[in-house]
């Protein structure tokens, strides 16, 4: 679980949020830069949420697709098959309604791609957040000693 860093004025101590004593009191530039990259971090972090959920409903999409397509190869060519049209009921030939079920699976793969592309940039950016928050508690560590 992380820890976070509650900032006080200068002439006071830091805090952690268990309320143990923090070794590090941060000078103002340093503290609007920190929270600065604790915002990205977590809009990074909610930005990915997102796309998992984004993702995951559209795979629900194509699994629907699929079961209704093999349920559709069951029945002969000669039933009448309606599609769900807004609030109304088309009737249709079993293979435009197959064609519009395969579109509906390639497009929602395509979507899919493009949101794990986008995941897999966030995911970088996260880690460079995180790399560059140790990075300036480092230095000034360093600077401190």
């Amino acid at each position: 679980m992380p820890q976070h860093v509650v900032f006080r004025p200068l002439d006071t101590q830091c805090f952690l949020a268990a309320h143990a004593p923090c070794l590090l009191c941060f000078p103002r530039d340093i503290q609007t830069a920190f929270q600065e990259l604790q915002i990205k971090m977590i809009d990074t972090s909610q930005q990915l949420k997102i796309a998992d959920v984004q993702i995951e409903q559209l795979r629900r999409q194509q699994h629907h697709a699929r079961l209704t397509d093999s349920e559709l190869s069951q029945l002969p060519p000669s039933t009448r098959v309606y599609e769900g049209v807004g609030r109304m009921f088309l009737l249709q030939d079993i293979a435009k309604v197959k064609e519009t079920l395969e579109g509906r699976v390639k497009a929602a793969d395509d979507k899919i791609k493009k949101l794990q592309n986008n995941k897999a940039y966030l995911e970088r950016t996260l880690k460079d957040s995180e790399s560059n928050l140790r990075e300036m508690v480092a230095q000034k560590q360093a600077a401190k000693s």
